[in-house]
Protein backbone atom coordinates (compact mmCIF):
# COMPACT_ATOMS: atom_id res chain seq x y z
CA UNK A 1 0.00 0.00 0.00
CA UNK A 2 2.79 2.41 0.91
CA UNK A 3 4.49 1.75 -2.43
CA UNK A 4 1.23 2.44 -4.25
CA UNK A 5 0.73 5.73 -2.40
CA UNK A 6 4.30 6.78 -3.11
CA UNK A 7 3.87 6.03 -6.80
CA UNK A 8 0.71 8.11 -7.01
CA UNK A 9 2.26 11.03 -5.15
CA UNK A 10 5.32 10.91 -7.41
CA UNK A 11 3.03 10.99 -10.40
CA UNK A 12 1.20 13.99 -8.97
CA UNK A 13 4.40 15.93 -8.61
CA UNK A 14 5.40 15.35 -12.23
CA UNK A 15 2.10 16.24 -13.87
CA UNK A 16 2.47 19.84 -15.00
CA UNK A 17 -1.25 20.48 -15.20
CA UNK A 18 -1.57 19.83 -11.47
CA UNK A 19 1.20 22.18 -10.42
CA UNK A 20 -1.18 24.99 -9.58
CA UNK A 21 -3.28 22.65 -7.46
CA UNK A 22 -0.28 21.47 -5.50
CA UNK A 23 0.78 25.07 -4.93
CA UNK A 24 -2.70 26.01 -3.81
CA UNK A 25 -2.63 23.84 -0.72
CA UNK A 26 1.10 23.50 -0.09
CA UNK A 27 1.35 27.11 1.11
CA UNK A 28 3.08 28.60 -1.96
CA UNK A 29 3.50 32.35 -1.76
CA UNK A 30 4.79 34.18 -4.81
CA UNK A 31 5.55 37.40 -2.94
CA UNK A 32 7.75 35.91 -0.25
CA UNK A 33 8.95 32.87 -2.13
CA UNK A 34 8.16 30.68 0.88
CA UNK A 35 6.58 27.27 0.53
CA UNK A 36 5.82 24.09 2.45
CA UNK A 37 6.64 20.60 1.19
CA UNK A 38 3.84 18.70 -0.52
CA UNK A 39 4.21 15.77 1.85
CA UNK A 40 4.28 16.82 5.47
CA UNK A 41 5.57 14.79 8.38
CA UNK A 42 2.66 12.84 9.84
CA UNK A 43 2.44 14.63 13.16
CA UNK A 44 -1.28 15.39 12.99
CA UNK A 45 -4.16 13.07 13.76
CA UNK A 46 -7.54 13.02 12.03
CA UNK A 47 -10.60 10.96 12.97
CA UNK A 48 -12.95 9.77 10.27
CA UNK A 49 -16.52 8.69 11.01
CA UNK A 50 -17.55 5.46 9.27
CA UNK A 51 -20.00 2.60 9.43
CA UNK A 52 -19.46 -1.04 8.54
CA UNK A 53 -20.74 -1.13 4.97
CA UNK A 54 -18.89 -3.14 2.32
CA UNK A 55 -17.40 -2.42 -0.16
CA UNK A 56 -16.86 1.16 1.07
CA UNK A 57 -15.74 0.55 4.67
CA UNK A 58 -15.66 -2.82 6.40
CA UNK A 59 -13.41 -4.96 8.57
CA UNK A 60 -11.24 -7.93 7.72
CA UNK A 61 -9.41 -9.59 10.60
CA UNK A 62 -10.17 -6.56 12.76
CA UNK A 63 -8.71 -4.08 10.28
CA UNK A 64 -10.67 -1.48 8.33
CA UNK A 65 -10.54 -2.04 4.56
CA UNK A 66 -12.65 -1.00 1.57
CA UNK A 67 -12.74 1.56 -1.22
CA UNK A 68 -13.43 4.54 1.03
CA UNK A 69 -11.04 3.25 3.68
CA UNK A 70 -8.09 3.09 1.30
CA UNK A 71 -8.97 6.36 -0.41
CA UNK A 72 -9.23 8.06 2.99
CA UNK A 73 -5.80 6.79 4.02
CA UNK A 74 -4.24 7.79 0.72
CA UNK A 75 -5.63 11.32 0.79
CA UNK A 76 -5.00 12.13 4.43
CA UNK A 77 -1.57 10.48 4.57
CA UNK A 78 -0.60 12.71 1.64
CA UNK A 79 -1.72 15.71 3.68
CA UNK A 80 0.39 14.63 6.64
CA UNK A 81 -2.25 13.03 8.85
CA UNK A 82 -2.34 9.84 10.85
CA UNK A 83 -5.84 8.47 10.24
CA UNK A 84 -8.07 6.97 12.89
CA UNK A 85 -11.43 5.44 12.01
CA UNK A 86 -14.35 5.67 14.39
CA UNK A 87 -17.40 3.51 13.83
CA UNK A 88 -20.45 5.67 14.46
CA UNK A 89 -24.21 5.33 14.50
CA UNK A 90 -25.24 7.02 11.27
CA UNK A 91 -28.11 8.85 12.94
CA UNK A 92 -25.54 10.58 15.20
CA UNK A 93 -23.15 11.64 12.44
CA UNK A 94 -23.73 15.38 12.78
CA UNK A 95 -23.50 15.29 16.57
CA UNK A 96 -20.18 13.45 16.26
CA UNK A 97 -18.91 16.02 13.76
CA UNK A 98 -20.03 19.09 15.68
CA UNK A 99 -18.70 17.79 19.00
CA UNK A 100 -15.28 17.12 17.50
CA UNK A 101 -15.22 13.36 18.12
CA UNK A 102 -14.80 12.98 14.34
CA UNK A 103 -13.32 15.41 11.81
CA UNK A 104 -15.25 14.30 8.74
CA UNK A 105 -17.89 11.87 7.50
CA UNK A 106 -16.41 9.64 4.79
CA UNK A 107 -18.51 6.54 4.30
CA UNK A 108 -20.57 6.43 1.13
CA UNK A 109 -22.10 9.74 2.23
CA UNK A 110 -24.83 10.85 -0.18
CA UNK A 111 -24.45 14.54 -0.98
CA UNK A 112 -27.78 15.13 -2.72
CA UNK A 113 -29.95 14.03 0.16
CA UNK A 114 -31.45 15.61 3.26
CA UNK A 115 -31.85 14.93 6.97
CA UNK A 116 -34.25 16.24 9.54
CA UNK A 117 -32.73 18.86 11.82
CA UNK A 118 -35.05 19.87 14.65
CA UNK A 119 -37.88 18.30 12.70
CA UNK A 120 -37.15 20.24 9.51
CA UNK A 121 -35.93 18.50 6.35
CA UNK A 122 -32.55 20.10 5.59
CA UNK A 123 -30.21 19.57 2.65
CA UNK A 124 -27.00 17.90 3.75
CA UNK A 125 -24.99 20.55 1.92
CA UNK A 126 -26.49 23.10 4.34
CA UNK A 127 -25.38 21.05 7.34
CA UNK A 128 -21.77 20.26 6.40
CA UNK A 129 -19.05 21.52 4.06
CA UNK A 130 -19.41 18.97 1.27
CA UNK A 131 -16.52 17.87 -0.95
CA UNK A 132 -16.80 17.39 -4.68
CA UNK A 133 -18.66 14.28 -5.78
CA UNK A 134 -16.44 11.27 -6.38
CA UNK A 135 -18.85 8.39 -7.01
CA UNK A 136 -22.37 7.62 -8.21
CA UNK A 137 -24.74 5.42 -6.24
CA UNK A 138 -28.43 4.79 -5.83
CA UNK A 139 -30.77 3.24 -3.34
CA UNK A 140 -32.42 -0.05 -4.11
CA UNK A 141 -35.01 -2.35 -2.60
CA UNK A 142 -33.97 -5.79 -1.45
CA UNK A 143 -36.40 -8.54 -0.49
CA UNK A 144 -36.29 -11.83 1.31
CA UNK A 145 -36.30 -14.55 -1.33
CA UNK A 146 -39.58 -15.92 0.07
CA UNK A 147 -41.36 -12.57 -0.39
CA UNK A 148 -42.84 -11.86 -3.81
CA UNK A 149 -42.66 -8.47 -5.53
CA UNK A 150 -44.61 -7.21 -8.54
CA UNK A 151 -45.09 -3.49 -7.89
CA UNK A 152 -45.46 -1.04 -5.01
CA UNK A 153 -48.58 -2.86 -3.79
CA UNK A 154 -46.30 -5.70 -2.77
CA UNK A 155 -45.17 -3.52 0.17
CA UNK A 156 -48.69 -3.59 1.64
CA UNK A 157 -48.73 -5.02 5.20
CA UNK A 158 -45.02 -5.80 4.93
CA UNK A 159 -42.03 -4.67 7.00
CA UNK A 160 -39.47 -2.39 5.33
CA UNK A 161 -36.14 -1.97 7.12
CA UNK A 162 -33.64 0.87 6.74
CA UNK A 163 -30.75 2.59 8.50
CA UNK A 164 -31.90 5.56 10.57
CA UNK A 165 -30.60 8.85 9.17
CA UNK A 166 -29.49 7.34 5.87
CA UNK A 167 -30.51 7.96 2.27
CA UNK A 168 -32.48 4.74 2.66
CA UNK A 169 -34.40 6.36 5.51
CA UNK A 170 -35.30 9.23 3.18
CA UNK A 171 -36.22 6.73 0.48
CA UNK A 172 -38.68 4.90 2.72
CA UNK A 173 -40.20 8.26 3.57
CA UNK A 174 -40.71 8.98 -0.14
CA UNK A 175 -42.41 5.61 -0.60
CA UNK A 176 -44.73 6.43 2.27
CA UNK A 177 -45.62 9.80 0.75
CA UNK A 178 -45.98 8.68 -2.87
CA UNK A 179 -48.01 5.53 -2.17
CA UNK A 180 -50.44 6.66 0.52
CA UNK A 181 -52.78 3.72 -0.09
CA UNK A 182 -50.01 1.20 0.55
CA UNK A 183 -49.71 0.65 4.28
CA UNK A 184 -46.43 -0.88 5.41
CA UNK A 185 -44.49 -1.01 8.66
CA UNK A 186 -41.20 0.86 8.93
CA UNK A 187 -38.30 -0.65 10.86
CA UNK A 188 -35.51 1.83 11.57
CA UNK A 189 -32.16 0.29 12.53
CA UNK A 190 -28.69 1.42 13.58
CA UNK A 191 -26.93 0.34 10.39
CA UNK A 192 -27.44 -0.87 6.85
CA UNK A 193 -25.78 -4.13 7.90
CA UNK A 194 -28.61 -4.58 10.41
CA UNK A 195 -31.13 -3.99 7.63
CA UNK A 196 -29.45 -6.65 5.49
CA UNK A 197 -29.50 -9.11 8.37
CA UNK A 198 -33.18 -8.46 9.06
CA UNK A 199 -34.14 -9.25 5.46
CA UNK A 200 -31.78 -12.21 5.27
CA UNK A 201 -33.26 -13.73 8.44
CA UNK A 202 -36.86 -12.96 7.44
CA UNK A 203 -37.62 -10.60 10.33
CA UNK A 204 -38.15 -7.88 7.69
CA UNK A 205 -39.63 -8.43 4.26
CA UNK A 206 -37.86 -5.61 2.43
CA UNK A 207 -35.13 -3.04 3.01
CA UNK A 208 -33.98 0.11 1.25
CA UNK A 209 -30.18 0.22 1.15
CA UNK A 210 -27.27 1.43 -0.98
CA UNK A 211 -27.05 -0.46 -4.27
CA UNK A 212 -23.29 -0.92 -3.78
CA UNK A 213 -23.94 -2.56 -0.41
CA UNK A 214 -26.67 -4.81 -1.82
CA UNK A 215 -24.53 -5.89 -4.78
CA UNK A 216 -21.71 -6.83 -2.42
CA UNK A 217 -23.96 -8.64 0.05
CA UNK A 218 -25.84 -10.69 -2.53
CA UNK A 219 -22.73 -12.67 -3.37
CA UNK A 220 -21.18 -12.82 0.08
CA UNK A 221 -23.14 -15.00 2.44
CA UNK A 222 -26.55 -13.32 2.32
CA UNK A 223 -28.23 -16.22 0.56
CA UNK A 224 -31.81 -15.15 1.30
CA UNK A 225 -31.50 -11.66 -0.20
CA UNK A 226 -32.73 -10.74 -3.66
CA UNK A 227 -32.28 -7.28 -5.24
CA UNK A 228 -35.55 -5.99 -6.69
CA UNK A 229 -34.61 -4.96 -10.23
CA UNK A 230 -38.10 -4.21 -11.55
CA UNK A 231 -38.68 -1.17 -9.33
CA UNK A 232 -37.04 1.85 -10.94
CA UNK A 233 -37.92 4.43 -8.31
CA UNK A 234 -34.89 6.07 -6.74
CA UNK A 235 -32.83 8.90 -8.23
CA UNK A 236 -29.08 8.74 -8.72
CA UNK A 237 -27.01 9.76 -5.72
CA UNK A 238 -23.57 11.32 -5.46
CA UNK A 239 -21.08 10.29 -2.80
CA UNK A 240 -19.03 13.05 -1.18
CA UNK A 241 -17.21 13.75 2.09
CA UNK A 242 -18.76 15.91 4.81
CA UNK A 243 -16.59 18.34 6.82
CA UNK A 244 -17.43 20.62 9.71
CA UNK A 245 -19.40 23.72 8.72
CA UNK A 246 -16.71 26.24 9.62
CA UNK A 247 -13.64 27.85 8.07
CA UNK A 248 -11.32 25.00 9.11
CA UNK A 249 -13.70 22.45 7.64
CA UNK A 250 -13.89 24.39 4.39
CA UNK A 251 -10.10 24.62 4.18
CA UNK A 252 -9.69 20.88 4.71
CA UNK A 253 -12.41 20.18 2.16
CA UNK A 254 -10.57 22.28 -0.43
CA UNK A 255 -7.34 20.32 0.10
CA UNK A 256 -9.18 17.01 -0.22
CA UNK A 257 -10.95 18.19 -3.39
CA UNK A 258 -7.60 18.84 -5.03
CA UNK A 259 -6.38 15.35 -4.25
CA UNK A 260 -9.60 13.66 -5.36
CA UNK A 261 -9.23 15.31 -8.76
CA UNK A 262 -5.55 14.44 -8.88
CA UNK A 263 -6.05 10.79 -7.97
CA UNK A 264 -8.66 10.52 -10.70
CA UNK A 265 -6.25 12.05 -13.21
CA UNK A 266 -3.43 9.65 -12.29
CA UNK A 267 -5.59 6.51 -12.51
CA UNK A 268 -5.51 5.70 -8.80
CA UNK A 269 -9.31 5.75 -8.46
CA UNK A 270 -9.58 3.34 -11.37
CA UNK A 271 -7.19 0.84 -9.79
CA UNK A 272 -8.96 1.12 -6.45
CA UNK A 273 -12.35 0.55 -8.09
CA UNK A 274 -11.00 -2.56 -9.80
CA UNK A 275 -9.71 -3.90 -6.48
CA UNK A 276 -13.15 -3.61 -4.87
CA UNK A 277 -15.21 -4.66 -7.92
CA UNK A 278 -16.76 -1.24 -8.42
CA UNK A 279 -17.92 -0.23 -11.90
CA UNK A 280 -15.34 2.48 -12.57
CA UNK A 281 -16.69 3.78 -15.90
CA UNK A 282 -20.27 4.25 -14.77
CA UNK A 283 -19.80 5.03 -11.09
CA UNK A 284 -16.58 7.07 -10.95
CA UNK A 285 -15.35 8.18 -14.35
CA UNK A 286 -18.79 9.50 -15.31
CA UNK A 287 -18.73 11.84 -12.31
CA UNK A 288 -15.36 13.41 -13.08
CA UNK A 289 -15.85 13.81 -16.84
CA UNK A 290 -19.45 15.01 -16.69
Amino acid sequence: MKKRIAAVIACLLTVATLATFVCAFAGCNGASGSSQPYIETKTKNITVGVTNAAPMNYKEKGKWVGFDTELTLTVFNALGYNVMFKEIEWSNKYLELESGTIDCIWNGFTANSSDKINGVSTARSDIVNMSINYMLNEQCVIRNKNVAFTDENSFNKKIIAYEIGSAGDAGVGWLEEDYEDVKFMKKGLKSQADALNEVNSGTADFAVVDKSLADNAAGNGYNNIVIVDNFDYFELEYYAIGFRKDAAGAALRDKVNILLQAFFATGYLESLAEKYNIDYVNRIQSVFVA
